[in-house]
């Protein structure tokens, strides 16, 4: 038994250590940022400022496409004693017709304006898997901790009842019966401690830390009154930006079924037969596509198509947003009502393990009626712990949905 509680009083001293808070802890928004910088999609937002770029380059274009050189050579001087010549150099410029210049520049604006919410909502979405990892952590952590009470109690029991038996106090059975009590709390304890392994693994993988932030649970009290409203909503705004820039895709495309007109600007060189002289030009050409609407319609179908997914998309997204936030206060009011049912069983169940265990020192109770008490003493304790936790998550849950951002 010696070896075996200085091994427990070990574990116990290591626990301990590995339960105190880490120093130079993290805040709830270093963490999430932490996590947003690792997660696989943060360059999206980046790929969508180069398109944006791209956009904004091409619209403060001189240019509607790219000019080009034109060159000729025309003539009868190879089988022939005529000796017709004409040579021509030109350049061809595409120009922009009316409003294509602005659709392509509000094709960039929006852009610019999604890319800055796509991060926004890329870190909303991070910050819930964040902070629904910290709470499995930290109810794990409170799992363990009650856990390795019981576990302490249990020992401290047995000890008392070795000496009592040894005393002749108390039967063989009672010995037998402490024994597997203290083996029973050690199998809950390398469960609880299992489940915390678990935990703090899904949180290393995702945030790449080890320790919980600091402000946790002053997260949760701090952030119920600054939700939001329902429009400014991360998530959604985003979703109304790909529609807007959706939009702009579409009357870009309307504008461009049209290709751009094209100014062409030459000199040339010819005569008429081999012993006239030759004759310098210049010119200038106008070529105005006429822009068949058969030929865009395509185009802007595919266009309008895009859009009309994109509205359906945010419109299907606030409605889910709306049962969700509903959800989450429902909730956040049944973990109110557990917590204060929580605390009546805590203090119903330790004034009678109080009893129980004056009692048993006083010979009127048998032990498996002062095991019964404690364990469930144990189990008011722990859940008690439990549910102001679940609480304390449901209102981080509230608050997240609500478009709560950690700053």
């Amino acid at each position: 038994m010696n070896n075996g509680f200085i091994g427990s009083f070990t574990c116990i001293a290591l626990l301990l250590l590995a339960l105190a808070p880490a120093a130079g802890a993290v805040s709830v928004a270093e963490t999430v940022q932490a996590a947003v910088e690792r997660h696989p999609q943060y360059p999206l937002h980046q790929a969508l400022r180069k398109v944006e770029s791209g956009y904004r380059q091409q619209a403060e274009s001189f240019f509607g496409g790219d000019p080009s050189l034109d060159l000729s050579a025309a003539g009868d001087s190879l089988g022939s004693d005529f000796g017709y010549g004409e040579y021509t150099v030109g350049v061809s410029v595409p120009v922009w017709l009316p409003g294509q210049r602005e659709a392509r520049r509000m094709i960039a604006d929006n852009l610019a304006t999604q890319s800055e919410l796509e991060l926004s909502r890329l870190t909303w979405e991070v910050a819930g898997e964040v902070l629904k990892r910290a709470w499995q952590l930290r109810i794990a952590q409170a799992g363990v901790k009650q856990a390795l009470k019981q576990w302490a109690a249990a020992r401290a029991l047995e000890k008392d009842v070795i000496h009592r038996f040894e005393a002749g106090e108390l039967t063989r059975n009672d010995l037998l019966l402490a024994q597997q009590d203290l083996v029973e709390t050690a199998s809950a304890y390398q469960e609880a401690l299992n489940q915390q392994q678990q935990a703090n693994l899904s949180w290393h993988n995702y945030t790449g830390l080890q320790e919980l932030p600091e402000d946790l649970e002053l997260f949760a009290q701090a952030q119920a009154q600054v939700a939001p409203a329902l429009p400014q909503h991360p998530q959604l705004r985003a979703a109304l930006a790909q529609a807007q820039t959706a939009q702009a895709r579409v009357n870009d495309t309307r504008m461009q079924r049209r290709a751009a007109p094209v100014v062409s600007v030459y000199a040339k060189r010819d005569r008429g037969v081999r012993n006239e002289a030759y004759t310098d030009s210049l010119g200038i050409e106008l070529s105005i596509p006429l822009g068949a609407r058969s030929h865009a319609a395509p185009a802007i179908a595919e266009a309008e198509a895009e859009l009309t997914g994109a509205e359906s998309e945010a419109a299907l997204l606030k409605r889910q947003l709306d049962l969700r936030i509903a959800n989450a206060e429902q909730e956040l009011h049944k973990a109110s009502q557990l917590l204060h049912l929580a605390q009546q069983k805590n203090e119903f169940a330790h004034a009678r393990l109080r009893l129980s265990q004056r009692a048993f020192e006083l010979g009127e109770m048998d032990l498996y009626q002062l095991l019964l008490a404690r364990q469930q003493a144990a189990v008011a304790a722990r859940d008690l712990e439990i549910r102001q936790l679940n609480k304390l998550y449901a209102m981080t849950q509230k608050n997240h949905l609500l478009g709560v951002i950690p700053q």
